[in-house]
């Protein structure tokens, strides 16, 4: 079974944008860098990767992705914010800073 990621980055006006994939470095060059990145994160690069999670399956990941999504702004921010303090307790295995600053910066 083909392993499915879950991710969030972060647009150049401060938007969440939210999707699935097998190859995530691949998916972050091409939302950046390709005309197969996703037509909302096109017109608002760079985008800068803020979360990473392991999805499972690709119905598991797609069902993870839309919970996500359905999400307001606020909360994505407070789940961000939850896993920026997880973090500092206990490592994640999976995690990208934002651009790499602390996550400290991040919490205003």
């Amino acid at each position: 079974m083909q392993q499915w990621w879950v991710y969030m980055v972060r647009c150049a006006d401060q938007s969440l944008y939210t999707g699935i994939c097998t190859q995530p470095a691949r998916r972050f060059h091409e939302h950046n860098h390709s005309p197969k990145g996703a037509r909302y994160t096109r017109v608002r690069r760079p985008v800068v990767p803020v979360l990473l999670v392991p999805g499972g399956d690709r119905s598991s990941a797609s069902q993870l992705e839309a919970r996500l999504k359905g999400l307001s702004r606020r909360n994505k921010d407070k789940l961000l914010a939850a896993l920026r303090d997880e973090k500092r307790r206990t490592p994640l295995s999976i995690w990208i800073e934002n651009d790499g600053e602390k996550a400290d910066d991040n919490l205003a």
